[in-house]
């Protein structure tokens, strides 16, 4: 993961009760979307939809099920297999349970739970939960997986707003190769507190939120600013991900933007945008958003790219 993420995870708190190896624990986190309950119920229509989208479930198949209550499935996690069975699915409480079937090198045991109450008209209150033992023996791993769990949980909530965009069709995609090597675009990509990446930025505040388990930062442009919330980082290949609440420039209620980096054959870097969104009511966001991104990524390409040694040429 980007390296911001691990340095923050160390400065939070995790409860000691929650450390003891062998001890089943529960961690939660409730979010308030912008979405009405029924409309971010909709994320949960379809089992194997929304398991697919989901990050860390590479190569899914199906064990038994058609998705509905007793559905099995199996993906790759950590060099092996892991089952997840769907335990309940209720449209009247809008509750969602799963569990882990066996155990994988995380987890002894692994259940995740999901309630949607309603907020207001246009919003809803979001409850995820996961209950589990904890399979690692080192102190120190424990404690950073515990940590690292809590703070998956804000992310797995608002994941469920990008599959509704993604079911909307409200997703744009660039991909531009960059005359340079992949690290010289990364290394400014990856550091959360720098933006030698950003179009017209001219600094950046990192907003750090230990008793929330939140990792922000305020991306200025002048007197205003964007503020960010770090989702991911991930090597192999090297991606960002990153996500804004309201954003009336762009048209959006929400948006998550996931940046990867990779090297061409040729040895330069090819880099790849994808904008996932929901629109403000009444907004073209992906007018706006293509309109805000199309200049950037050429901004991109001529800044990063290698500038030709002329003293060489000389001679």
């Amino acid at each position: 993961m980007t390296q911001a993420l691990p340095e923050f995870l160390a400065t939070v708190a995790v409860p000691e009760e929650d450390l003891e190896f062998g001890k089943e624990i529960t961690v939660t986190h409730t979010e308030v979307v912008p979405v009405s309950a029924d409309e971010y119920w909709t994320g949960f229509d379809d089992y194997f939809r929304l398991q697919a989208y989901v990050g860390m479930h590479e190569h899914m198949t199906t064990i038994k099920g058609d998705g509905g209550v007793g559905t099995v499935i199996e993906f790759d996690f950590m060099g092996g297999r892991t089952q997840e069975m769907l335990l309940e699915k209720d449209d009247n409480t809008k509750t969602w349970v799963i569990a882990m079937v066996g155990s994988n090198p995380l987890f002894k045991t692994y259940k995740a739970a999901v309630k949607v109450d309603e907020g207001t008209s246009e919003t809803a209150k979001v409850t995820m939960s996961i209950t589990g033992i904890v399979a690692l023996e080192d102190y120190n791993s424990r404690r950073g997986h515990v940590a690292f769990t809590k703070y998956m949980l804000r992310n797995r909530i608002n994941e469920v707003l990008c599959l509704i965009a993604d079911k909307k069709g409200s997703v744009l995609n660039w991909e531009i190769e960059i005359d340079c090597r992949p690290k010289k675009l990364w290394d400014a990509v990856n550091d959360w507190a720098g933006y030698a990446w950003v179009m017209n930025a001219t600094g950046v505040e990192v907003v750090p939120d230990a008793p929330n388990y939140d990792l922000r930062r305020k991306v200025f442009f002048g007197t205003a600013f964007a503020e960010e919330r770090l989702v991911m980082g991930s090597e192999n290949p090297n991606t960002l991900t990153y996500e804004m609440g309201r954003n009336d420039n762009m048209g959006a209620l929400h948006y998550r933007g996931k940046v990867e980096v990779v090297e061409t054959p040729s040895g330069k870097t090819k880099a790849k945008y994808t904008s996932t969104f929901l629109p403000l009511p009444g907004a073209d966001a992906k007018t706006a958003i293509k309109a805000l991104m199309d200049p950037r990524m050429e901004w991109i390409k001529a800044t990063f790219a290698d500038k030709p040694n002329y003293f060489c040429m000389l001679l």
